[in-house]
């Protein structure tokens, strides 16, 4: 069973009654829209977990039958814009695909998925096409019939879409069809809807109607812009089209009357600068929690991680871009979390689940290595300026990215196992409900965010001390600094987590430790530098011994192999310099 995933651009607008007939395609600037329309009866039947577990995490699952896309669809945002993954329909049809269910069986935490809207639609489709009769989008005008299954209220409405047939062309491109099309639109009255989408209106989300919790936020639809924006759309299409006719351009409203461009990190600095003298002004820290307890920080942050921990665990699913090494980004900085707040857990079950990850997170290891050796072997290329030729470093790039889709597939293993979706469930319910100490109880958020961040800063200068004591006494020799320096740099990434995810819950420590913590982040990137290195040479090495068995040319091989050797070895040399300056500044930062 083969599933496709491809981005969603389309635009839904609100029309008065008899507007199709009405409607005159023939004048759009250059498009055309097909004279007759095709009709179709489709029937989607949507499913979710009893508690919405789909709709809070802005994902949408829908059978559908009687279009042109039949099958089983999961609608779900990535950065780059909307995204659906489909998978035809099996034999049976009402049967759910494995493919599907094991997709989502992170979101849905082992609950049953089951219809919670069924909507019957007829739609009357028309291709436009551009000057050349490439068609380059559909317009679609819908009647809608929904009923609610669990509440079993029935509601109806008409609506138009527009969508384009390639989500993937440029934005400038994108804007002059959707403002060929909207010239007729608007011209019978229509506008652009404030309806997120079909899924939104059949569970009464925009209505009021729906049982609280229900909102399915999942379904805001391709490029639909926020409500504020929608009613600037109808002016600004105008505006263009009238600048097309004039072959003018308007001035843009943001010109200074110096004539000079904007300066936009000027201009950001100029502002931040500005809210933090407004805020000591009024006494208050714009976006921050000023005050809270103890337990509030521990329970938001252990909460936020969780809750991410589960989304990368579905973007992994979906062979996401960079969801391997996000995830395990989360599961780190969940386990940096339990570890710098251990004095505020009673029992054993923040270890326990510290060592669950753990396990986790090796799982990702091998993957994430696979992924930064295939992204970083080109530029290594580049750098012997011609020493490899291009056949070979095309063998090797290929070679990289084989081996990184295989270790990407037994990550597809690990999180498919019962063991991986029970450490999500528990580490879920523990952050729901951490086991507090009485301690953590009476400290305020100051208190605890200070201490975590002061926990992890003293790990980095104990790890720090020990390497530098080492150094002095002579006993390092390059494997064993490589590791020093692995461990330093595992102790500043500590920090960054909690810093980061502190940051992210609105929670602050005082402005010494913020100090300190950002001189030790800046530490981060020279270091990771160093064990790049050393994920590129010990993939070279276990190259060049598989070339060797074969007996095919190594020179390519070596070449690289050599340059890398060079690489970690005067990384590893001048690592030893950078801890040093490191544990001073912090020394100064903390006395």
């Amino acid at each position: 069973m083969t599933a496709v995933a491809h981005r969603e651009v389309e635009r839904k607008y609100e029309v008065p009654e008899g507007a199709e007939e009405r409607v005159d395609w023939s004048g759009l600037p250059g498009y055309t829209v097909s004279a007759e329309p095709v009709e179709h009866r489709m029937e989607a039947v949507y499913y979710d977990t009893e508690d919405m577990s789909l709709g809070r995490r802005l994902v949408a699952l829908r059978r559908r039958r009687g279009g042109a896309d039949d099958g089983w669809h999961v609608k779900f945002h990535e950065p780059t814009g909307r995204q659906e993954w489909q998978v035809p329909l099996l034999r049976t049809p009402d049967r759910m695909p494995a493919a599907v269910r094991n997709l989502l069986a992170g979101l849905s935490g082992g609950q049953q998925l089951r219809p919670i809207a069924t909507l019957r639609t007829v739609r009357r489709v028309r291709t436009v096409s551009d000057e050349g009769g490439t068609e380059v989008a559909e317009f679609a005008a819908d009647v809608v019939e929904a009923v609610d299954e669990r509440t079993g209220t029935a509601r109806s409405w008409s609506e138009w879409e527009v969508e384009l047939l390639d989500g993937t062309v440029p934005e400038e491109q994108q804007r002059e069809i959707f403002d060929a099309v909207e010239s007729a639109i608007f011209a019978v009255g229509g506008r652009p809807s404030s309806s997120r989408a079909k899924i939104a209106r059949a569970l009464g989300a925009e209505d009021g109607a729906g049982p609280a919790g229900a909102e399915p936020g999942a379904e805001t639809d391709g490029t639909t812009a926020p409500e504020e924006e929608r009613g600037e759309r109808t002016e600004k299409t105008s505006g263009r089209q009238a600048e097309k006719k004039s072959g003018k351009k308007s001035a843009p409203k943001t010109e200074k009357k110096s004539g000079k461009k904007s300066n936009d990190k000027a201009e950001k600095k100029s502002g931040r600068r500005a809210e933090k003298k407004s805020a000591k002004k009024s006494g208050k820290n714009p976006g921050r929690k000023a005050k809270g307890t103890g337990p509030e920080v521990l329970r938001t942050v252990l909460e936020e991680l969780a809750e991410q921990l589960v989304l990368w665990d579905f973007k992994v699913r979906l062979d996401a871009p960079d969801a391997v090494h996000q995830m395990r980004v989360t599961s780190r900085s969940l386990r940096s979390v339990l570890r710098v707040a251990s004095p505020f857990f009673e029992g054993d079950a923040a270890d326990e689940l510290d060592a669950r990850l753990r396990e986790l997170a090796r799982a990702l290891s091998s993957a994430r290595d696979a992924e930064v050796t295939a992204q970083l072997l080109a530029g290594r290329v580049a750098e012997l300026d011609g020493r490899v030729g291009p056949a070979a470093a095309e063998v090797l790039q290929r070679t990289a990215e084989d081996q990184a889709r295989r270790a990407a597939g037994t990550v597809h293993k690990h999180v498919a196992a019962k063991g991986h979706l029970q450490l999500l469930a528990d580490v879920r319910a523990f952050a729901a409900t951490p086991p507090l100490t009485e301690e953590c109880a009476e400290l305020s958020a100051r208190e605890v965010s200070d201490a975590l961040v002061l926990r992890a800063l003293r790990k980095v200068v104990r790890v720090a001390e020990r390497g530098a004591a080492a150094e002095d006494a002579g006993e390092t020799g390059g494997e064993q600094r490589l590791e020093h320096l692995h461990d330093v740099r595992k102790a500043v990434k500590r920090v960054r987590y909690v810093d980061a995810v502190l940051d992210r819950a609105g929670f602050r420590p005082g402005k010494s430790l913020r100090r300190a913590a950002q001189d030790a982040e800046d530490y981060q990137d020279a270091l990771g530098l160093i064990m790049d290195a050393s994920v590129v040479e010990g993939w070279l090495a276990a190259t060049a011994t598989a070339l060797a068995r074969s007996g095919e040319d190594r020179y390519a091989v070596g070449a690289l192999h050599g340059a890398e050797v060079v690489r970690l070895r005067t990384g590893t040399e001048g690592g030893a310099d950078v801890v040093g300056v490191l544990l001073s500044q912090l020394r100064e930062d903390l006395a």
